[in-house]
Formats: structure tokens, sequence, C-alpha cells
């Protein structure tokens, strides 16, 4: 019963973020700004070239009295470049082809990532699809008794974890606080502004391990449950963020971000451990944030940004708790170049 009404919100939800994107041209044509706080680069391309780092974190956080297990891949950095139009934008990033910092540290570790994100005025859009292998236990000098510094950490080169997640941002105070200037920069804001943001969200997680995430070491030291043996499970989460994001412009041209967001969700487990197949309901709340800060100047721009996802619980809940974040930093450059004047074909 409780797996059908979670996958029933969930492809509620999800059919929700695609009705908003179909008909999100006419609602953006139809939105109006205080040219007093926002400048359009009408007719113009933004093109940016940009490093990122990201990565996924699992948090376990198990029934057992123990410290909670947070695992990460050892994800390499990757370069891309990114165009944008009016309010869409296509970019493509590609992981560095050198070798992993410290790999025979924190092991070496595979990635996929494919992101969709559509900037407007009254909705900002972001659907992203994510695939991880290979992960280390990031507290291991608390959890394996036998580390040594310079040890390598405790590694799961048979992890995977596998998930789609969406959020659709409503920005209230559209007509003078604009998300696209402080993230793509085919805008400009003029004066500092905030706006309420509201933000239906849904990630669906899948995870896959040769056997059970709880070290040993942790098993010996605490009584810990059958339930909080995770091998492979589906984790679904839907619900809806509330918050607020305020830019402040200094300078004329410089700017400092920050949005965030806290929310209300239902997560849907259904997970197997060596032994037994567990299914569970459980309500949470979790938080994003998000930051920006740079230069928007009128042919060239610059900047950084930070996106924190999906998070840990902020208050402990009587059950096995599995948490997924995703975690973006980006360093950009770019300019902007004026299209759609071409001149007339001659008869």
């Amino acid at each position: 019963m409780g797996r059908n009404i979670c996958n029933r919100c969930c492809s509620y939800l999800f059919g929700l973020l695609v009705l908003y994107l179909l008909s999100f041209i006419s609602k953006d044509a139809q939105a109006q700004i205080d040219t007093t706080y926002i400048k359009r680069f009408k007719d113009k391309l933004t093109v940016r070239v940009y490093s990122l780092n990201e990565a996924a974190t699992l948090v376990i956080d198990p029934l057992a009295e123990g410290p909670d297990l947070s695992y990460r891949p050892n994800s390499k950095q990757h370069f891309g470049v990114a165009a944008y139009y009016k309010w869409f934008g296509l970019g493509l990033a590609v992981q560095s082809p050198f070798a992993n910092t410290n790999e025979d540290i924190y092991g070496d570790s595979k990635s996929i990532d494919i992101r969709l994100n559509v900037y407007g005025r009254l909705l900002n859009a972001e659907l992203a699809y994510v695939n991880y292998r290979g992960f280390y236990l990031e507290n291991t000098p608390k959890i394996i008794d036998s580390y040594l510094p310079g040890n390598p950490y405790f590694i799961r080169d048979d992890l995977t974890i596998e998930s789609v997640s969406g959020l659709v941002y409503f920005v209230t105070n559209h007509r003078k606080h604009s998300f696209k200037a402080a993230y793509i920069q085919n805008e400009y804001q003029l004066k500092s502004s905030g706006s309420l943001i509201i933000a239906p969200a849904f990630q669906l997680n899948r995870l896959k391990a040769d056997e059970s995430l709880i070290p040993q070491d942790y098993i010996a030291k605490y009584d810990v449950f059958d339930e909080d043996k995770l091998v492979r499970g589906k984790f679904n989460v839907v619900g809806v963020f509330v918050g607020y994001s305020y830019t402040l412009v200094f300078l004329k041209r410089f700017y400092v971000n920050a949005a965030m967001l806290p929310g209300a969700f239902m997560q849907y487990y259904n997970y197997h451990t060596e032994e037994n197949h567990y299914q569970k309901n459980n309500a949470y709340f979790l938080w994003t944030l998000r930051l920006a800060a740079g230069y928007n100047g009128k042919h060239w721009f610059a900047g950084m940004g930070g996106v924190s996802g999906f998070n840990t619980a902020l208050v402990p809940i009587k059950t096995p708790a599995f948490a997924l974040g995703i975690e973006q930093f980006r360093i950009w450059i770019g300019t902007r170049f004026a299209v759609g004047h071409g001149t007339k074909a001659k008869k």
C-alpha cells in the first residue's frame, strides 16, 4: 500500500515537472520585469567555459548508537563548455584525462552525469541523471580501528549508485529577482533583491553492492541490527522546498547570491540486506543550498558557484536512514555574442 502511494506521488510530481516545462515558453513570454532591477541581454548568445567538481555522498544513519557512515566517490574534475539563449541552455562537460587525486588512498571512481537546466523568469527547472561506481568511506579514521595515517581508506569499488532527480524553482518575486543573472549571466542584476522560493522536487535512487555496507569494525563495536546492513535497494523521495534567495549587488558589477531551501519530504525504502527485505515510508526535513559569486560585465563575465543537493535529515528518526546528496562546484568565464539580426537575403 505504502509503496503504491509513494510511486504514485513520484509519478505525479514527475508529470507536473514535464507539464511545467511544456508550458514554460508561454509563461515566460508573459512574465514582466522591473527594468530598474533587471537588465536583459536581448538577442545575445551567452557562452562560457568552466571547471566542475562534483560528487555524490551516501550517508547511512543506522539504528545502532554509532556514528553515521559517509561514502563518497573519488571523482575526477570535469571541464566543459555551455551556451544559453533566452530560456534554453545546453552544456557538455568531460572528465579530466589525468588520474584521480590520491587514487592509491581513495580508490578509483567512475561517473556519468547528464543534466538539463531551464532558466526562465517564473520557473527555473533542473533535471539530472547521475551514475557513480566506486566509493570510499570518508570517515574511515573514526570507523576502522586498524587505520593509520597514510593508509588506504576503506574502499567499496563494488558500490554503484544511480539517481534521477528533478526540481522546479518558483521565483515569486521574478520581476525584481533574477536566477539567470546569478547563475548563467544572460541577464544583469542592477540592484540587490531577494525572493521567496518554492521548489517541488523528487529523487529516485537505486543502490547496489555485493555485500553489506556496514564494515566489520563497526559491527564489532556497536549493536548493529539486520535492517542496518544495506546491500541493495531503491529509495524514492518526493516533497517540496520552501526558502529564500537573495542577491547582493556591490561595486555595480559584482554580486553574491545565496539560496537556502529547507523542505519537507516523504521517502519510500524498498531494500535488501544479506538476510531480509524491508519496505518503509518515512517523513524527513531535508535542505538544499545554492551559492554563487562573480563579476557580470557588459561583454565578459566570470564567477563561481556551488549547489548542495538533497542531504541528511535535520532531526533524528527511529529507523535506519539512507540519504544521497549531490554536490557541485563550478568556476566559469564567458562572454556574449549578438545573434538574431541577420541581413535580408538578396532577391
